[in-house]
């Protein structure tokens, strides 16, 4: 089942679909609940004669607290194309400098300002806390889409190395894939994902970065690692992949220019 409507959903049509979602479980194996720690998340997908196999080990080390992979909730539900493997997405942008530009950021992720797009949308008195429900509420050639999700963790930490380095880009959108040269020491991090409950069209996990680096500068990124898990985002992968792309650039300038405008 999936929720879909041409008019704005309603608070009670997105407590429907988060309902339905939380009682459902997660869509993805529970063992890759959590995985976009890594970088990049990128947990192997089941062999055809598993359900399910482990994801990356974290190297994040958190100053608060985070939910555990092996949650009630964390079942699989309906993972039918289990054996895709998951597209990885790592992108970042320069979005300011300092401390004072980290704790403003931070401020608007947790309000979930990086999801108000117009075509993109959550509620922003939703809960980024480790089992915070979320309902995103896309316009999708003129339909709206409502998926659930949980937020599985919620950290902060400092003085993490960054080992080997994530590619910073510098093209025009500011994105960056999973590889290329490191940019030193990252001094101050806050980190939250959410993963896909059933009836969601995607299967797998999203993660939003916020890293204030040695040199002072103020990175925002959103990390992914998703399949289909409707017949609809299957046979429209291509679209969705798409779709994927565009809210990551959209949520960086979002972040870059509230930010400015802070």
């Amino acid at each position: 089942m999936v929720f879909l409507g041409i008019g704005r959903p309603t608070p009670a049509s997105r407590r429907v679909a988060i309902e339905h979602g939380t009682s459902r479980g997660f869509n993805y194996p529970r063992e890759h609940v959590g995985a976009s720690r890594a970088c990049p998340p990128a947990p192997s997908p089941p062999s055809p004669s598993s359900s399910s196999s482990s994801p990356p080990s974290s190297s994040s080390s958190s100053s608060s607290s985070s939910s555990s992979s092996s949650s009630s909730s964390g079942r699989v539900d309906g993972d039918v194309f289990r054996n895709i493997p998951y597209a990885v997405d790592v992108n970042f942008t320069k979005i300011g400098a300092g401390k004072d530009d980290f704790a403003r950021a931070k401020k608007m992720m947790n309000r979930w300002a990086h999801f108000q797009l117009g075509w993109s949308e959550v509620d922003e008195s939703t809960g980024s806390a480790p089992g915070s429900d979320v309902c995103v509420c896309a316009r999708v050639f003129g339909v709206w889409i409502r998926n659930p999700l949980k937020v599985v963790y919620n950290e902060t930490s400092e003085g993490e190395a960054r080992g080997g380095g994530r590619g910073r880009g510098s093209g025009k959108n500011g994105t960056a894939g999973g590889a290329g040269a490191g940019n030193g020491r990252c001094v101050e991090r806050f980190a939250f994902a959410h993963g896909c409950l059933g009836g969601h069209l995607l299967a797998g996990e999203e993660s939003f970065v916020l890293e204030r680096m040695e040199d002072d500068s103020v990175w925002y990124g959103v990390s992914t690692f998703s399949r289909p898990a409707h017949v609809l985002s299957f046979v429209g992968y291509p679209a969705v992949r798409v779709l994927q792309w565009k809210f990551a650039r959209d949520s960086m300038r979002a972040m870059r220019v509230r930010l400015e405008r802070a």
